[in-house]
């Protein structure tokens, strides 16, 4: 389940990267009861995965820790984002079959308003640009590494010409 958390506007429509404001312990509070309500939760053991930087308790108690407090529990995300950003990438593309390997519901609104707007960063090609609205992007990726998949070598059926490699366009069959 995701929790994303932000403003509504008048109309209903979320406000770009603009939290909740509210404290961890009415986010955990809210998270218990939606697990513990929600009909296809409710009864089952669930375990999220989260930014290694919960844990830091440098200020006193961790995030993690107030999480846990209420009910709700953690494991560390891989924090390596290129590796992160290249299982998104394989999950956003077809499998040998042509199926999808990751489904997006209606109901993930703030995915699909976020996702297709984020762009790279200017000077680091294999990152994106932080100052866009990136939280859920982040989720996904943490999401994906927690459960790696290898790339599929994928012919490409969209220029059989050039076989499986383009440097070969000119040879003589």
């Amino acid at each position: 389940m995701d929790f994303y958390g932000c403003e509504k506007d008048r109309n209903g429509t979320s406000v770009p990267n603009e939290g909740l404001k509210w404290s961890p312990d009415r986010v955990f509070e809210e998270m218990y009861r939606l697990e513990h309500e929600h009909p296809l939760l409710a009864g089952r053991e669930i375990t999220g995965v989260a930014d290694p930087a919960i844990w830091d308790a440098e200020t006193g108690i961790s995030i993690a820790e107030t999480a846990a407090n209420h009910g709700i529990q953690f494991f560390k995300g891989d924090h390596k984002r290129q590796a992160g950003w290249m299982q998104c990438h394989y999950r956003m593309r077809f499998d040998a079959e042509g199926y999808p390997m990751m489904y997006v519901f209606s109901s993930c609104r703030d995915f699909i308003r976020t996702i297709p707007m984020l762009l790279y960063d200017e000077h680091k090609p294999e990152e994106l640009d932080t100052t866009m609205e990136d939280h859920i992007a982040d989720e996904m990726r943490y999401f994906f590494m927690s459960r790696p998949i290898r790339p599929d070598m994928i012919e490409d059926k969209f220029s059989p010409m050039y076989g499986a490699d383009p440097l070969n366009q000119f040879e003589e069959e």
